[in-house]
């Protein structure tokens, strides 16, 4: 069985320095679990913070389909190549996102414009290590 404590420790793990967020989505588009940088900064819970809870929700949830729809886009594109897709790397204005998946699942890292895309290589590639073998072990169990 998955534990969530040990799935937030992880992706808490993965949010530091210049990156904004880690997200867990299915390849549906459902969120799984996420965590946000300014979440780990404010623990506090107020009448304040659930709205902006509720807005970063939001904001997820979009973001969680356009994840897994750029994602299955460039998926039927390789296919065409028979080449595996490993991860994505996708440059916004405002934001850098590196998409891989783990499984049946996606990892999502959204971090700032500046973040180096070695940077953003390394820590999907590690990210998505570390719970694969979470999810293999929740599966096998």
């Amino acid at each position: 069985m998955l534990r969530p404590s040990a799935l937030r420790q992880l992706l808490s793990q993965g949010t530091a320095g210049t990156i904004q967020a880690t997200i867990l989505t299915t390849r549906s588009g459902e969120y799984l679990d996420y965590v946000l940088r300014n979440d780990l900064q404010n623990q506090s819970v107020s009448s304040s913070s659930l709205n902006q809870s509720q807005k970063n929700q939001i904001n997820v949830k979009s973001l969680c389909a356009i994840i897994c729809s750029v994602y299955q886009s460039y998926q039927k594109l390789s296919h065409a190549f028979a080449d595996i897709l490993n991860y994505v790397i996708i440059d916004c204005d405002m934001y850098r996102l590196a998409i891989r998946p783990v499984g049946n699942h996606l990892i999502c890292i959204c971090a700032d414009s500046n973040t180096g895309l070695g940077i953003l290589k390394l820590k999907i590639n590690s990210l998505a290590d570390s719970l694969s073998s979470i999810l293999n072990f929740a599966i096998y169990s």
